[in-house]
């Protein structure tokens, strides 16, 4: 699909997702609503159940672009691996990456497209709902867009300033311009050329959960791919969920390798992209 503004070029959005179909069918209502749709979708799903490609499937019906469920078997957490799936499949020239937790405003993906710079990549962040404001919020309310409107709801949010700050011109912009450090890529919501996600060798799969965006985002930066910010124009809203996937003894091994990789000054994984080649050429 072609990028609105951007001629020529091709728009791919990434969802990655994991056995919380009722949250994916919440962040695909909020995609359905935006005011950029000439994308193709990818659920990059890391091994769910048959209630997960009921949804996909559910949407694709309606949706305005291709969609594609790019799904493996369940053998832990395995984000990294099934994202580097995805990239694989997708035909977009451009990639938008969020979460299935986290719901983008209508004008999301407008705001990723149009800051789009070659040699650059683009991290929106996330403002995070409550237990009970993420149990209370509905299909209808996200497909009316009623989370986007100011209420006093706002006052049970994390990242309540960046929610505020978001909803003014002007003020959001200057915001982004001047934050205080390089910010890191968020694969909740973040953007950048797949040529760039190509050159890194995508994700490093192995890392599990904890610090594998971190690491992706630092070898865009030692390969000269530069981080913006779009925390206070284009935040998601973070449905809150339990995480039973997360150990300590998984964050210890992540730590260790993402301090060797920085150590290393590593660019391109060698455990990423690269893998699937020699797959595919030994076949």
């Amino acid at each position: 699909m072609r990028l609105v503004g951007k001629p020529g070029l091709r728009l791919s959005v990434v969802v990655t997702t994991y056995n919380n179909p009722r949250a994916l069918s919440l962040v695909l209502a909020g995609l359905a609503r935006q005011t950029v749709r000439d994308f193709e979708l990818l659920v990059a799903d890391d091994g769910s159940g048959a209630d997960t490609k009921a949804v996909v499937e559910e949407y694709a019906r309606t949706a305005s672009g291709p969609v594609r469920h790019v799904w493996h078997p369940d053998e832990g957490f395995r984000k990294c691996a099934i994202l580097n799936q995805a990239v694989l499949a997708a035909s977009g020239e451009y990639l938008i990456f969020f979460d299935g937790d986290c719901i983008a405003p209508a004008h999301a993906v407008a705001a990723h497209v149009r800051e789009a710079r070659y040699g650059s990549y683009l991290t929106g962040g996330k403002v995070q709902l409550s237990q009970r404001l993420t149990d209370d919020l509905t299909l209808d309310a996200v497909q009316r867009g009623d989370f986007e409107r100011f209420g006093l709801w706002w006052r049970s949010v994390g990242k309540r300033r960046r929610l505020i700050v978001s909803r003014l011109p002007g003020v959001r912009t200057l915001f982004d311009r001047n934050v205080k450090r390089p910010p890191a890529w968020r694969g909740e919501n973040s953007s950048t050329f797949a040529e760039h996600v190509h050159r890194v060798g995508g994700f490093d799969e192995r890392f599990t959960y904890g610090l594998e965006d971190a690491d992706f985002g630092h070898r865009l930066q030692a390969a000269g791919i530069m981080p913006r910010s779009l925390r206070y124009r284009a935040p998601v809203f973070h449905l809150e969920h339990p995480r039973p996937y997360v150990a300590d003894a998984d964050w210890a091994m992540n730590r260790a390798l993402y301090e060797a990789n920085r150590a290393a000054r590593m660019t391109a994984t060698p455990y990423g992209l690269g893998r699937y080649a020699k797959l595919s050429g030994s076949a």
